[in-house]
């Protein structure tokens, strides 16, 4: 994955904030196969009136705006024809195709998500599912998405973590919310007879074995997935479908489990605890730890001592 915003990739990050007129970045990008599948936005602007702005130069890419908080007002032009106008709530959906050179006019604070998806990623993610490519993506105009606020909500805080060792865990996300937007808003439809089953059992040995010997670092489903020889999508389902949870909560298991041999085995600082399994820091530890487990690492081990 690649966090680099520049203003040439496409209508997203700095460049559709400076179009807008708001401020704004690019918060995460998805890569699969060495280029862009996803790329994710965060725009915030306090002023009530910004005026109508010029049209968005047509590109092969969806833009899909997801409002965080109440917005007065949301105009849209495609091809210079209005083709809608009224207010949005906090969690409502607006769905452009960006080669319908749109201009918008917002009115009234203004705080969203704009998640970027070229249609080369579309037709690439339908063809690995084995499924009719998808012709547009769409949604019913200001209707709420509570999959889709759930998922951005999880994206923001594991953002906010600021860990490389959540790496795993982020593009299983950015996986989500891409068969998401292909089977909700595009309509994915698999082609009959085609049955996907689990790992080989090669593989799921494989997956397991790396995991085990990569604790500490910024592991990534793509890395996973090419050992396996599969996609980072069809390893992710498959793997579940092996073990019955995701890769990120198998590693996370992992990482726990070596944190507590360490803390029954060693006298080792927590902080170095942290760092030997992955976590990046003490604090992101603690709280992994204590969510899985029930209580903080110093208390578990405490317990473990007097016992």
């Amino acid at each position: 994955m690649d966090d680099t915003d520049t203003s040439s990739d496409g209508f997203y990050g700095r460049r559709l904030a400076a179009h807008l007129g708001m401020e704004g970045d690019c918060v995460r990008k998805i890569n699969r196969h060495g280029k862009l599948a996803l790329a994710i936005t965060r725009l915030t602007c306090t002023r009530f009136v910004r005026e109508r702005t010029a049209a968005i130069p047509s590109e092969p890419a969806f833009s899909i705006l997801h409002q965080l908080g109440d917005l007065d007002r949301h105009s849209c032009w495609l091809a210079g024809r209005q083709r809608y106008s009224g207010s949005f709530g906090a969690g409502t959906v607006s769905v452009i195709d960006l080669r319908d050179n749109p201009q918008c006019e917002f009115r009234g604070p203004f705080d969203a998500l704009q998640y970027y998806i070229p249609r080369r990623a579309l037709d690439e993610f339908a063809y690995e599912n084995s499924a009719k490519p998808i012709s547009t993506l769409k949604w019913t105009r200001d209707r709420r998405d509570p999959y889709l606020s759930t998922l951005s909500n999880v994206l923001l805080s594991a953002l906010e973590e600021e860990s490389a060792n959540n790496q795993l865990f982020v593009d299983q996300l950015g996986l989500s919310l891409l068969a998401h937007f292909a089977q909700t808003y595009g309509d994915l439809s698999s082609r009959e007879g085609i049955q996907e089953g689990g790992l080989a059992p090669w593989q799921e040995r494989r997956a397991k074995e790396i995991m085990r010997a990569r604790l500490a670092s910024g592991l990534t489903i793509a890395d996973v997935a090419a050992e396996c020889r599969l996609t980072p999508s069809h390893f992710a389902r498959s793997f579940r479908r092996s073990t019955g949870i995701a890769p990120h909560e198998y590693l996370s298991r992992l990482r726990i489990d070596e944190a507590k041999r360490l803390m029954t085995t060693t006298r080792l600082p927590l902080a170095d605890i942290a760092l030997i399994c992955g976590f990046g820091d003490q604090s992101y530890f603690t709280r992994v730890f204590s969510r899985s487990v029930g209580t903080s690492p110093a208390a578990w081990r405490r317990a473990r001592s007097e016992g």
